[in-house]
């Protein structure tokens, strides 16, 4: 009896119902995809903080108001707010003394660097340096605080805005010391329009 040789008979090749991969086409509208959504995200992110920021500069200075005040009344001595642009942002001094007895600059960290005259006593600097796309401006130069009375003169308004002008307070200080926050330009939430 002869033998066959034997056949090693492989396996049909069975093609899968769906396909197990992503050709290139697909693969980079995926990709095109992801970094639309990445840049969305990234721009709302942006806005968020930069409205952030200037939550931060407004309660900042919406406390150092208030206890500018306090701390006049409490010395039983006349004070002053004082409004400087150093070129690198806007800085705002608490002191003693005429509105000129004091200067402002800044440093390379963005720090307030003050010098008073001989006489001045500084109480608080602060400087809104213009490198956080923050802005503070303001209509007058200094407040004058009375202790005896608590009362500013003159009113003013203080207005904490984004450079790009997106979102904007206003704080509004009358006679008394009181502080009005608004916003003056596109809704605010939280702040009534001025």
């Amino acid at each position: 009896m002869t033998q066959m040789p034997s056949r090693t008979t492989k396996p049909p090749l069975r093609r899968a119902h769906g396909a197990h991969g992503l050709t290139l086409v697909e693969l980079l509208v995926v990709l095109a995809l992801a970094a639309l959504i990445l840049h969305s995200a990234t721009l709302s992110f942006s806005g968020w903080l930069q409205r952030q920021h200037l939550l931060g500069v407004s309660a900042q200075f919406n406390a150092d108001l208030q206890w500018l005040r306090s701390a006049a009344v409490l010395r039983h001595r006349i004070l002053r707010l004082s409004f400087q642009d150093t070129g690198a942002g806007m800085c705002y001094l608490i002191h003693s003394g005429e509105a000129d007895t004091c200067r402002c600059s800044a440093d390379p960290r963005a720090e307030p660097l003050v010098a008073c005259d001989d006489g001045t006593e500084l109480l608080r600097a602060a400087l809104v340096p213009a490198s956080r796309r923050i802005r503070l401006r303001s209509n007058v130069a200094s407040l004058r605080i009375d202790p005896r009375h608590g009362t500013f003169t003159p009113t003013g308004s203080i207005e904490v805005s984004t450079t790009d002008g997106s979102s904007a307070l206003r704080h509004v200080v009358n006679i008394l010391g009181r502080v009005r926050t608004c916003t003056p330009g596109p809704r605010f939430p939280g702040y009534s329009p001025c």
